[in-house]
Order: structure tokens, then C-alpha cells, then sequence
């Protein structure tokens, strides 16, 4: 497990590379920078479903489940800044495992590549025996967008409930369609 725990952080940290290279690249014409199908698929309202793979962080088996996710696209110069919230339901060790929380997404949209952060703090339960306490959630992820209305990519997040012993690595992949 530690050594997929420095694969993991290896990941992390080439994201934020990434991010903080988008960050201080050469800067276009606002005009530019809001002209691109990442930038235009981020503003506005975002509604998604997705379906979600845990890793729980003591070596147990897997577990799997489903997200809902919604968000409204702010843009604040060359980023967007996406308040939201999501629900989730996972099985994972012959338990649920359900959240709710609202999140703050930050999205650095560049060309078709929308690369992002997110967080969130809400309520978390898990039955067998039935827990609950605070939930968080903290990761980011990267969308691809072929224009508006198609967009691929995926998403790792940490997730734990205080008070439980829920505490996992989620990998989510994305598909969106809309407009």
C-alpha cells in the first residue's frame, strides 16, 4: 500500500505542475481565454451522474458506487470558480456509505483541457453499525472538451467520515453530454 501511496502523491503533484505551468503560461486576450470549449462547458449550471470506484486506505477490498454532482460556473478572470454540491452512495465492505456536501470546484480552463481542484465538507453516514459525523472530501481531476456538448476525463478524490472508520481514495470516470 505505501508504494501506491507514492504513486499516488507522484500523480498529485504532476497535476499541480500542470496546473501551476497552465497558471503562468503566456496570458491571451480575455477574449481568448473565454472562447474555448473548456471555458465555455465550465460557466453556468453543471449537472452530472457518475459512477465511482473506492479504495479504501486500509488495504480492504473495493467498492463501487454513484454521484451526483451540480455546480454553477463563475468566471473570475483566466479560472472558473463553481460552487455546488454533491450527494454520493457507495457499497463498499458490505456497507452504505452515503454524503452530502457542498464543494467549491475550481476549474483552470486552456483549449479543449479544463483541469480542476475541489473540495468539499457536508454529512456522512455508514450502516453496519450505523455512524455518522462529518464528511470531507478533497481532490481534482481533468475534463477533455470536444466543444460544448462532449467531454471526457476523470477524477481522484480522498474521502473520509469523522467518527468512522470510512476513509478511501475514489477514482471516478467522466463522460459528459449536454449543452
Amino acid at each position: 500500500m505505501l508504494a501506491s501511496t507514492k504513486t499516488l502523491a507522484v500523480r498529485a503533484l504532476s497535476l499541480g505542475v500542470a496546473c501551476a505551468a497552465l497558471a503562468f503560461a503566456p496570458a491571451a486576450s480575455a477574449q481568448e481565454e473565454r472562447d474555448t470549449p473548456a471555458f465555455r462547458a465550465n460557466r453556468g449550471l453543471n449537472i452530472g451522474l457518475g459512477p465511482v470506484i473506492l479504495f479504501p486506505t486500509d488495504s480492504g477490498p473495493a467498492g463501487g458506487g454513484l454521484l451526483v454532482d451540480g455546480r454553477y460556473g463563475i468566471p473570475l478572470g483566466p479560472t472558473i470558480l463553481g460552487p455546488g454540491g454533491r450527494l454520493s452512495g457507495y457499497l463498499l465492505s458490505q456497507r452504505f456509505i452515503g454524503t452530502a456536501m457542498p464543494t467549491l470546484r475550481i476549474t483552470l480552463p486552456a483549449g479543449p483541457f479544463a483541469p480542476y481542484v475541489l473540495g468539499g465538507l457536508g454529512g456522512g453516514w455508514v450502516s453496519n453499525p450505523s455512524e455518522g459525523g462529518a464528511a470531507l472530501m478533497g481532490g481534482g481531476g481533468l475534463m477533455i472538451h470536444f466543444g460544448r456538448i462532449v467531454a471526457v476525463g476523470a477524477e481522484l478524490t480522498y474521502q473520509t467520515i469523522t467518527g468512522t472508520e470510512y476513509r478511501s481514495l475514489a477514482v471516478g470516470p467522466a463522460i459528459t453530454f449536454g449543452g
